[in-house]
């Protein structure tokens, strides 16, 4: 049964939290430190973004094939672009722009990396360009982009199957979308392939959706989720984040081709738990995490920027700084500009998005 348009508690802070692992894996923090554990976690940080992203997105598609019994994909993508486009395509012209402002700044640029195609760039192919020649862009913020190449082919691809799919076949689509993801990387795994596109991150989607198609379609099942109590709910969640620092600290060789599967269930059960009844876990929308949280895209893209700028900078000051001073001032000059860019660039667009619904 379909409910209205709602607000999610708690997703805001996860989407910080995600943001943070990505943040520490970007930071240059000294092998010898005890955070050099943390900072290992940059790609479960952008898995986590995935599984949210499934849930929402399948939320929004089905809510609207429930309560209209069609779907507006031109509606649909219009929000999408609404949402993305405009930073992506912001952050892209920086990046080529990026060569000339270090010139006329008389910094030095990365030697690293291979020289970005502005068609690949601007098609959203930025990850498949990345897994041909298993090599980064050497221009900021291009090399976290891949992630958002992978989410618009993930709207895509999720918004045509939704529209032509009937509800009784998708439980399939999710069960199949999550063989396909480990089969591909397994392919992925014996080609000595980094798994940077969406037909090997898509399990990540499809568990984020379970939770959705819960919710609109089987919400019994969140009436027995809310018989558990909150204490085990939290211990959950504690125990989820544990197993996520350790896994992304060992080496499974071939056997972590099952970690994106692994983890995009215990998220997907974190987003159920955040979901019940009764007894949820509940992160106010007042809490910090939850209040910076609607500035993650800005944070994901603007974080790499800013850490660069200060790498180049750094050596300029008339005293050495810890990697912790360095990190919490890269931080809040993120914050600063991601906060400034939603408010007076991002939501201009976001605006519009009620002429779509």
């Amino acid at each position: 049964m379909s409910t209205s348009k709602k607000h999610f508690h708690t997703f805001d802070a996860f989407r910080f939290f995600s943001f943070l692992l990505v943040f520490l894996h970007h930071v240059p923090i000294p092998e010898s430190s005890f955070m050099n554990f943390f900072s290992n976690s940059g790609g479960i940080g952008v898995g986590f973004f995935f599984v949210l992203s499934g849930f929402l997105i399948t939320y929004i598609l089905l809510n609207e094939k429930l309560s209209e019994q069609r779907i507006s994909l031109k509606n649909f993508f219009v929000r999408r672009i609404l949402r993305i486009w405009p930073l992506f395509y912001t952050m892209v012209l920086f990046a080529f722009l990026t060569p000339y402002i270090l010139d006329f700044l008389h910094f030095s640029s990365s030697e690293k990396g291979y020289n970005p195609n502005w068609l690949v760039s601007m098609s959203f192919l930025e990850n498949y360009k990345m897994m041909l020649t298993n090599d980064f862009p050497n221009i900021s913020p291009l090399r976290v982009m891949w992630s958002l190449c992978v989410e618009e082919h993930f709207y895509i691809i999720w918004g045509i199957l939704f529209f032509f799919l009937p509800l009784k076949n998708i439980p399939y689509l999710l069960g199949f979308s999550i063989l396909i993801a480990n089969i591909v990387r397994i392919i992925y795994y014996k080609l000595g392939i980094e798994s940077l596109d969406v037909f090997s991150n898509i399990d990540y989607f499809a568990l984020g959706a379970i939770p959705a198609y819960i919710l609109l379609i089987r919400s019994e099942v969140l009436s027995k989720i809310s018989q558990i109590s909150t204490t085990l709910k939290h211990l959950f969640l504690i125990s989820t984040f544990i197993i996520l620092f350790i896994l992304s600290n060992v080496q499974l060789g071939i056997i972590s081709i099952l970690t994106p599967t692994i983890l995009g269930t215990l998220f997907s059960i974190l987003i159920l738990f955040t979901l019940s009844i009764k007894n949820s876990i509940h992160i106010s929308d007042n809490f910090l995490f939850s209040r910076l949280g609607k500035y993650t895209y800005g944070l994901y893209l603007y974080h790499v920027i800013v850490i660069n700028l200060l790498l180049q900078t750094i050596h300029l000051l008339p005293f050495e700084i810890s990697w912790f001073v360095f990190a919490a001032i890269s931080l809040l000059l993120t914050i600063i500009i991601s906060s400034l860019s939603y408010h007076l660039f991002e939501k201009q667009f976001l605006k519009l998005k009620k002429y779509f619904y």
